[in-house]
């Protein structure tokens, strides 16, 4: 997982060679507010409008996005003055790769052609895209949610660090 260390994982990962795999929209708001949640105490409500707010993120389009993450089992949700979202599940119990494909599906394309009508140049980067696949779908499939927390944690405190010297 050395490529957390390296910068945001949020927007982009980066792969050798400067290939960047960019996330959508949706799903970089989405993580950003499933990390919110992560940091709070289980049993607290959190309504969309604040999460909004903590990370600067339009409320409506966040509503849609926590409302796909509810349907997909990642959150509960209350009604009421005392209501909002929560995670549904402990931090340790949620993949990162699970909540990254419920937002935007699989992170890279398959090609359609059937490998009879392919060149070998196409052969081989589809080779390579079903690779990159495999290796993105195993890091992100082998982090949990709390994992990535404590990755976020440390690299707050060497920012603050860094910034306080």
């Amino acid at each position: 997982m050395a490529f957390l260390s390296g910068g945001p994982i949020l927007a982009r990962l980066r792969f050798p060679g400067g290939l960047h795999l960019r996330l959508s929209k949706q799903t970089e708001y989405g993580l950003r507010a499933v990390v919110q949640l992560a940091r709070l105490d289980p049993h607290t409500f959190v309504q969309s409008r604040d999460l909004a707010q903590q990370e600067g993120l339009p409320t409506k389009f966040l509503e849609a996005i926590l409302l796909t993450l509810r349907r997909g089992g990642f959150l509960e949700s209350k009604v009421g003055r005392e209501g909002g979202y929560r995670l549904s599940r402990a931090p340790k119990d949620i993949r990162v790769g699970e909540v990254l494909r419920r937002l935007e599906g699989r992170l890279t394309a398959m090609e359609g052609k059937l490998p009879a009508e392919l060149t070998p140049g196409e052969v081989a980067v589809h080779l390579i895209n079903v690779r990159l696949t495999e290796a993105t779908d195993e890091v992100l499939d082998n982090l949990s949610l709390e994992q990535l927390m404590d990755h976020v944690n440390k690299n707050a405190k060497v920012v603050q660090e860094m910034y306080y010297i």
